[in-house]
This record gives C-alpha cells, sequence and structure tokens, in this order.
C-alpha cells in the first residue's frame, strides 16, 4: 500500500476467514487474528466500553477547561490533553482496531496550529471528546444496525436482512452493499477502510455476501450468535447468571407462552378456584359445610392430576384449547369454551421505534441516570425514584429478553 496514509486493511485469508491489518503510515503492520465477518461483528458489538465510556464523561462534565467562565487557561488546555491522552490506553487490549485509530486521529487533531481565536482551544477541546468517543459511536450504529437485521429475522434470507437493514437506514447502502463486491473472495485479497465503522460496513457487507454463517439473537440473554446448523435457532451456547442460556430459556419460555395463552389462563383460574375450594372446606368445621362445594385433599389431587395431564396433551397438541378446557372444567365454572387467540407482544415498542428512527441512537445518552417523581394525581403521593435501567425496560416492554421479562431483576 501507498505510503504515508494510515489504514485498516481487511484480508482475505481464505473463502471464509479474514484478518484485520492495521497499517501505519511508516508502513508498520500489525495483522490480528482471523476471524469470519460474522464473528468480527459479533466480538465488536459486545466490546464492554463502560469504563472507558465513564471516564470520558469525567473529563466531559469536571474538567476546568469546560467550566462556563469569561477567560480560558492556556495551562487548563494542556492539563486536559495530557488527561485526554490517557484514555485510549484503556481500550488497547479490548479493541486494537479503535485504539489503532484514536492514535491516528489524535495525532492528526494535535497538529492544528492555533488560529489565535479565542474559540480554539475550547473547540480543540470538543474535537479531542469527539475524537475519543469514536468507538463508542461506531459500537452503536453497529448495535442498531445488528438490531435491524437480526433481531427476530431467524427465518429470512440474508437478502431479506440486507433489504430491511438499507430500508430502516438507506444511508448505509453504500457502504455495505454486497453486490458491489466480486463475487467469490480469492486468497490475499485486500479491502481498505479508513473509519471504525468504515471497517465494520465492509464486514457487514461481506456478512451478507455469503450464506454459511447467519448472526441470530438469544432469546434469553439477548447476544448475537452464529447458530450451527441452518435449522431455526432461539438460543446460544453461552452460560448466563451460572445457568446455559438453552436451559433457562426454554423454561422462561414456557412462563411466557402461559402468560399469552388464553386456554392455559383459564387453566390457572380453574386451579386457583378449586385450590380455594378445597381449603374453604377443609377448614370449616363438619356443622359449616352444608353451603361449601364438597372438595377434599383426595378430590384436589385427583383434579389436579388430570388438569396437569390435559394440559401436556394440549401442550403436546393432541388437544384443541376447546377439548383441554372440558376435560379439566369438571364442576362447570366456565361460562363457554372459546378462548380468544394468543396474545401477541406489540407489533413495534417505543425501543424499537427509536432504534429504528436513528442509527445514532444511544441508550446511554438517551436515558439519565435516574429521576424522581412525585405523582400528584395520586391519593396518596410519594416520590418514587426510576433508574436509567427502569426507563429502558418500559420502552422495551413487550419486546424483551427472557432473562430480563423473567430472571431476577
Amino acid at each position: 500500500m501507498a505510503g504515508g496514509i494510515s489504514a485498516l486493511l481487511l484480508k482475505a485469508e481464505d473463502k471464509n476467514r479474514w484478518s484485520v491489518i492495521l497499517h501505519h503510515a511508516d508502513g508498520r503492520e500489525t495483522t490480528l487474528p482471523s476471524a469470519t465477518p460474522a464473528e468480527h461483528l459479533i466480538t465488536a458489538s459486545e466490546i464492554d466500553y463502560s469504563a472507558y465510556r465513564r471516564e470520558i464523561r469525567n473529563l466531559r462534565e469536571h474538567h476546568p477547561l469546560l467550566e462556563e467562565r469569561l477567560e480560558v487557561s492556556q495551562a487548563d488546555f494542556e492539563d486536559f490533553v495530557a488527561e485526554a491522552l490517557l484514555l485510549p490506553s484503556m481500550i488497547r487490549d479490548i479493541d486494537p482496531v479503535g485504539y489503532f485509530v484514536l492514535a491516528q486521529l489524535i495525532d492528526q487533531s494535535l497538529r492544528q496550529e492555533d488560529d489565535g481565536s479565542a474559540s480554539f482551544l475550547l473547540n480543540a477541546a470538543a474535537q479531542l471528546l469527539q475524537i475519543l468517543e469514536e468507538p463508542l459511536r461506531a459500537q452503536v450504529y453497529l448495535r442498531n444496525a445488528l438490531e435491524i437485521a437480526c433481531d427476530g429475522m431467524e427465518r429470512a434470507t440474508q437478502q431479506k436482512r440486507y433489504q430491511k437493514l438499507i430500508g430502516t437506514y438507506p444511508e448505509l447502502q453504500n457502504l455495505c452493499d454486497p453486490t458491489l463486491l466480486p463475487d467469490g473472495p480469492s486468497k490475499g485479497q485486500v479491502y481498505a477502510a479508513y473509519s471504525i465503522f468504515g471497517l465494520l460496513g465492509l464486514e457487514l457487507a461481506l456478512y451478507f455476501h455469503q450464506d454459511k454463517q447467519r448472526i441470530a439473537r438469544c432469546d434469553y440473554c439477548w447476544l448475537y450468535f452464529i447458530p450451527k446448523t441452518r435449522k431455526e435457532t432461539h438460543y446460544c451456547d453461552r452460560e448466563t447468571d451460572g445457568f446455559p442460556c438453552k436451559q433457562r430459556g426454554s423454561r422462561f419460555k414456557r412462563n411466557l407462552d402461559a402468560e399469552q395463552d388464553e386456554a392455559l389462563l383459564a387453566c390457572k383460574r380453574l386451579r386457583d378456584r378449586m385450590y380455594a375450594r378445597m381449603l374453604r372446606y377443609t377448614t370449616a368445621l363438619p356443622e359449616n359445610r352444608q353451603d361449601l362445594i364438597p372438595m377434599d385433599y383426595d378430590q384436589y389431587d385427583t383434579w389436579s392430576e388430570n388438569a396437569r395431564l390435559a394440559r401436556i396433551d394440549y401442550l403436546d397438541g393432541k388437544l384443541t384449547a376447546e377439548e383441554f378446557l372440558r376435560k379439566i372444567d369438571t364442576m362447570h365454572d366456565l361460562e363457554d369454551y372459546t378462548v380468544d387467540e394468543t396474545q401477541t407482544s406489540p407489533a413495534e415498542t417505543a425501543w424499537q421505534r427509536m432504534v429504528a428512527g436513528n442509527i445514532g441512537f444511544d441508550p446511554e445518552l438517551h436515558y439519565p441516570e435516574g429521576f424522581m417523581l412525585l405523582d400528584l394525581r395520586a391519593d396518596d403521593p410519594k416520590w418514587q425514584t426510576f433508574s436509567a435501567d427502569d426507563l429502558r425496560r418500559r420502552d422495551q416492554e413487550g419486546h424483551q429478553s427472557l432473562r430480563e421479562k423473567y430472571g431476577k431483576k
């Protein structure tokens, strides 16, 4: 590659695997481990920048240089730059691509000559902050792109995933259009990118260009993964909170099905009613039982076992909803045996609308750390505290991970 230009190179090691090469302006190169485009994208989406983001926020909110005052001190600016230059090292190990790009951008920024304006120091500081946030922005763009293209798209083809992505974010078409790539990559083929998201866009194009691997979202932990087969797959192989996602996910999925199935909800109401009858009857004095419906322990156990077996047959498809309810309603408590269609999640949540409306939607910036609310409309008004997670869960309600919905808060 021509000297004097830093770049991110993507080199084909074979038909499926690519290596990212950090090409320095002086010709030095560092080659990172090879992976498939899908693996690259998932890894990039999971980088934990929380500590790095926190330090940038502290620098922005608490450094004296950025306080409102009439004069800007050169000493404060130099101190600000010194602190800013320490931050990229925080991501050297977790994100070598981001660290490389930051080094190039910061070097260019610091080479600017003072134009003598009163605002130069403040503008230079703002530019440094903008540069430091570059890896964060790229990850936000990637996460939102993956949410559009991969969430709920397990049965879709790669073409449909791509069409949904550019239909939502038309600005990505020139960046990740698979039709712009040659039919089949050959070993040693190299592409160049000059920004973090430019590299990710190229990897998206390579991902959509093939169909051997697809990215799916785990219904339990909501992280992305690559299914091992072409069969529709809902859970990854990770362990979350000490349990395999497949184990916890299938268990919590039953909870979700029960919440959405009118026949199962009716079964639960009948079970509660039968249990209440049994308690009333068995705890009443013999002389007070004449007005109660007879239901002792043995009768309740018999009904409960029959209901359990009928529920299994219903879930296995051996009984219709009407047949299931007729079989368990031995005391004719239900007025009829017709049930509404299974409840479904809302077509679109507030969260999904925000993601689709802005590829730069960043929940870390959108939601405040917390706030307090006093609802004066209540009979007994009390202050309530809401965290950023509370607000996020509210906006995601109806479309969230099983872990978020049923796991311990």
